[in-house]
């Protein structure tokens, strides 16, 4: 039986990676070496940027969408088309080769986010979900989606507006990049993703500013283990 893919979704800094590692039992090395041994028992954390450790022909490609993708800095010069077919190659590669033979070995897998907060913010610069839909059709979807929720401002100062200027709003062409246009930027994603999880019935949890990483995570351990049940009734990817 296949594992249970589930994904913490959530605007940017609102703590995907920390709590995903935090509820997990195996990070992606753990697993890929108690898969060559014998299957791996648990939860493996498996990060969305996470390049392949099963295709080298993979992993080599990974990189260079890695490198284009994240850390070849922010600059309006090419259309958001450019980005969406990028993305898409990478989840396609991701899900693949890195999820995918942990999946298909039964190993229940946390990412920490998925396509949703990438697509939420094309929504705002002018795509429509159909067309996006269409462009991720061959994605692997998740088999369960948290939505984390949080103060925008409360994000901003957490982490003293240390952000990349695509994370403050400069793809939707909005001025004098700053606290102002991260907080009005997210909200408008966090928006979206709140449609999105009422329509496909997610299960959303509000992160508490006053609460420690530590407590946040005992919060959000049964719920997912609720949803790593194959008898739980989710909805991931497929539109609804």
């Amino acid at each position: 039986m296949a594992g249970r893919f589930v994904v913490l979704e959530g605007g940017d800094g609102v703590g995907k990676t920390t709590l995903a590692r935090m509820v997990a039992d195996l990070d992606y090395d753990q697993a890929l070496k108690a898969l060559a041994e014998q299957a791996p028992s648990g939860l493996v954390y498996v990060p969305r940027r996470q390049i392949s450790g099963t295709s080298d022909y993979s992993a080599s490609l990974m990189r260079h969408l890695s490198t284009m993708l994240w850390d070849s800095g922010d600059s309006p010069d090419l259309p958001d088309s450019f980005w969406v077919a990028l993305q898409a190659a990478w989840f396609t590669a991701h899900a693949t080769t890195v999820i995918g033979p942990l999946l298909d070995a039964g190993c229940d897998v946390i990412v920490d986010g998925w396509v949703y907060k990438f697509f939420s913010k094309l929504l705002q610069q002018g795509y429509d979900q159909a067309a996006l839909d269409t462009i991720f059709a061959r994605v692997r979807m998740p088999d369960a989606v948290i939505l984390l929720t949080a103060d925008p401002a409360v994000l901003y100062d957490r982490r003293d507006g240390q952000f990349r200027p695509a994370e403050l709003g400069m793809h939707a062409d909005l001025p004098d990049l700053g606290k102002d246009t991260f907080v009005a930027y997210q909200a408008a994603g966090q928006r979206l993703l709140r449609e999105t999880a009422v329509r496909r019935g997610w299960p959303t949890m509000l992160v508490d500013a006053d609460e420690q990483p530590d407590q946040t995570a005992a919060r959000l351990t049964p719920i997912v283990a609720e949803l790593r049940r194959h008898d739980t009734l989710t909805y991931g990817g497929s539109p609804r």
